[in-house]
């Protein structure tokens, strides 16, 4: 009997796993194509189909690459490295409901881990001597220090009525201690969504449909980039968006309460609907708004700062009340 439970729990927690490397490969897809055919359809565009950018991802893998001749191995393996880390990422950070349980997912663990890939990033954009890479990794840098410690705080101001700082602790749909905040719920979930826009240079801050190397951040840092090293750029970058959407969109579904007793399959769909849904509206934001000068920037971050610190407030004061 011992030996049937023990098949049948691998069985299952293999099917789970299984599941879940679908979901990874396949939204990053969605999410990036939901974007891009919101922002055609406000400009009164048909806009390229929701998998264009699989499309996209197959012909660039067939493509051979130009390497600059200052590049060094960084340059080749930053692109596979970055990939790798944010894989680890998609497995740590709980982006959707009732995700397989891996190993230690700490939250400091992970805001690291976000800046080993940005790093990474850097260094490869760096490594090729362009000079938009210069600059376009100095203003990633720049706006990697000044956002971080918003959304660290976020996750800080859930940590501390959890009396936890794992995140699989944290966002476990078990845990009382959280049931029932809707309010810091969403303070967390919107500074992290906004800390999302700077981290993934998306409007206001950068627009990446722009064409003008001197306004990009993240795009200047993918020029030198082609062929087979650019596909893994680009499927890391959706998949970053993936999982930051996710992390906010779990913020929201729990500060509903009903959510916290849905079923498992149920929850897990409404997962998806949320990333979905924050891409739908990151599409209509984008193509509404205008992009900020950037000395503007900085004060873009401030309202984020603003309701990290709001979240902090509110996890301190149901300290001190309980």
């Amino acid at each position: 009997m011992w030996q049937s439970m023990s098949t049948e729990t691998f069985l299952f927690e293999t099917a789970r796993w299984i599941l879940f490397a679908v979901i990874t490969f396949v939204m990053p897809i969605l999410t990036i194509g939901v974007v891009r055919k919101t922002r055609a359809r406000m400009q009164g565009r048909m806009g390229a189909p929701l998998l264009q950018a699989l499309f996209d991802l197959r012909k660039l893998m067939q493509k051979s690459e130009a390497v600059s001749s200052t590049a060094t191995w960084i340059f080749r393996s930053g692109a596979g490295i970055e990939l790798a880390n944010m894989l680890l990422l998609s497995t740590l950070v709980p982006w959707i409901a009732n995700k397989p349980d891996g190993v230690s997912s700490d939250l400091f663990l992970i805001v690291y881990l976000f800046a080993l890939s940005r790093l990474f990033a850097i260094l490869a954009a760096l490594d090729s001597g362009s000079p938009f890479g210069a600059f376009g990794s100095s203003r990633d840098a720049t706006l990697a220090m000044l956002v971080e410690p918003a959304s660290l705080l976020a996750l800080v101001s859930l940590a501390v009525v959890a009396k936890s700082t794992e995140m699989n602790v944290i966002f476990s749909l078990t845990n009382v201690l959280l049931a029932h905040d809707p309010g810091l719920w969403f303070l967390a979930g919107t500074a992290i969504v906004m800390a999302s826009l700077v981290e993934l240079s998306r409007m206001p801050v950068d627009d990446p449909a722009t064409h003008l190397e001197l306004t990009m951040i993240h795009e200047a840092m993918l020029l030198e980039s082609s062929g087979r090293n650019l596909a893994l750029r680009e499927f890391t970058r959706a998949l970053k968006m993936t999982v930051l959407f996710g992390l906010s969109a779990q913020c929201y579904l729990r500060a509903w309460d009903d959510f916290w007793h849905f079923p498992v399959v149920a929850q897990v769909w409404l997962s998806i609907g949320g990333i979905l849904g924050l891409a739908l509206l990151v599409g209509l934001f984008e193509s509404v708004s205008v992009k900020l000068q950037w000395r503007k920037v900085p004060e873009f971050i401030s309202y984020c700062m603003t309701l990290s610190l709001l979240a902090a407030m509110v996890a301190v004061a149901r300290g001190v009340v309980h």
